[in-house]
């Protein structure tokens, strides 16, 4: 058994050998992988890896870069739409392609945030934690010295996106930045998520800062196991009391950055959107993941990114979810 578990975590490793989709569905799910009998095979990935892998999620192989129920196009340079009710693929194009991600690299800091750390505990704003030097930075707009309670600043971060919040929970965790990237790309390497690399916690450009569509889709599914996580993204606004500096409580309100939640966008026609989150950065473009649902219940996963714009998003996004209603 446990030698099948680690075959299976093979996959990911070995995707460029050529590992073939079935005849009848777009993605091979992991548990049913069995591309080489030989124990060689194994060398291929650490012990370690296998553990909390993604055993019964979908992977496609490298040599096919796109396909889909019916006949959209998708002109993102990636995408992903998954039945959650079934783990079926409707469509995927270009999942395995390094790209920067933004602050859908918010998505892991959340994960360890929920696994590891304690949503009652409280965070006092340094120096440090509030130091980004990039005028066009998403900020919550802290001050040295401010407290905030760790699951305000979690739904602060995945609400509003706020890079300072980013920040300020990855000191909390590791005691610094470049531990806590590192811990974040070690979790990622448990999920399976081959091709992750962080170097921060928000999602602000950096050399090596990239991951792919595929293993977004694996933090994703992480995190949703959260009753706290779905709840935050589900939220259209929300309002935080925390203490200043000065000792002072305050309270500050805040939108989401889904334009859907926030009306500005409207999803195709039987489609609701449950939550989502969002990215943008010069080099990552915008980005969208959204959780859907249709007439019947059922829900959906997808994802957008490297769209040029907002309103080029929002369309990618729609078109890309009128595949639910082909299947």
């Amino acid at each position: 058994m446990k030698a099948r578990v680690l075959i299976a975590a093979c996959a990911a490793a070995v995707m460029l050998c050529g590992c073939q989709s079935s005849a009848d569905t777009l993605l091979n799910k992991y548990s049913e992988m069995d591309i080489l009998g030989s124990s060689d095979v194994l060398s291929l990935v650490e012990p370690s890896m296998a553990e909390g892998f993604a055993a019964d999620l979908a992977v496609v192989s490298a040599a096919d870069n796109e396909a889909s129920i019916g006949d959209t196009a998708i002109s993102a340079p990636a995408a992903l739409l998954m039945d959650e009710g079934t783990n079926a693929p409707l469509y995927y194009k270009n999942i395995y392609e390094p790209l920067a991600p933004a602050s859908l690299t918010k998505l892991m800091t959340a994960l360890l945030v929920l696994e590891q750390g304690n949503l009652d505990d409280t965070i006092t704003i340094t120096a440090e934690m509030i130091d980004i030097d990039n005028p066009e930075a998403q900020m919550a707009g802290f001050q040295a010295g401010d407290t905030i309670s760790v699951r305000d600043m979690l739904y602060w971060m995945l609400i509003y996106s706020g890079n300072d919040t980013s920040n300020a929970l990855g000191i909390y965790m590791s005691g610094s930045i470049e531990a806590f990237a590192q811990q974040m790309n070690e979790r990622a390497k448990s999920l399976g998520a081959t091709h992750t690399h962080f170097v921060n916690a928000c999602g602000l450009d950096a050399d090596g800062h990239e991951t792919c569509a595929y293993d977004l889709y694996l933090m994703f599914k992480a995190c949703m196991e959260y009753d706290v996580f779905r709840d935050a993204i589900r939220q259209s606004s929300y309002t935080v009391y925390y203490t200043n500096a000065a000792g002072e409580t305050v309270s500050s309100t805040f939108d989401t950055t889904n334009l859907y939640l926030a009306d500005y966008y409207d999803p195709p026609e039987g489609i609701t959107i449950l939550g989502g989150k969002t990215g943008t950065t010069g080099n990552a473009g915008t980005c969208l993941m959204v959780l859907a649902e249709d007439a019947g219940g059922n829900t959906y996963t997808a994802l957008i990114l490297g769209c040029s714009d907002k309103p080029e998003l929002y369309q990618q996004m729609s078109n890309l979810l009128s595949i639910i209603q082909k299947k």
